[in-house]
């Protein structure tokens, strides 16, 4: 049964090698930058609609998008 804490660690880290560990560093590496840059889009995204649908401009951030 999998562990349900937070604190998971892999049983074969030791006994795998250097090459194997670090490819798995990498990949988390990864994914963690790709997860960030995901949010930023969708972050920025967010906010280039809310200037082009006016509300923006309601809350007081007077923007102009240089399209559209």
């Amino acid at each position: 049964m999998p562990s349900l804490s937070l604190n998971r660690r892999d049983p074969w880290w030791e006994a795998d090698g250097p090459a194997a560990r670090n490819a798995r560093r990498r990949r988390r590496f990864v994914s963690t930058a790709a997860f960030a840059a995901a949010v930023v889009a969708v972050g920025a995204s967010a906010f280039a609609w809310s200037i082009q649908l006016g509300v923006a401009a309601m809350i007081g951030i007077h923007a102009a998008l240089p399209f559209g």
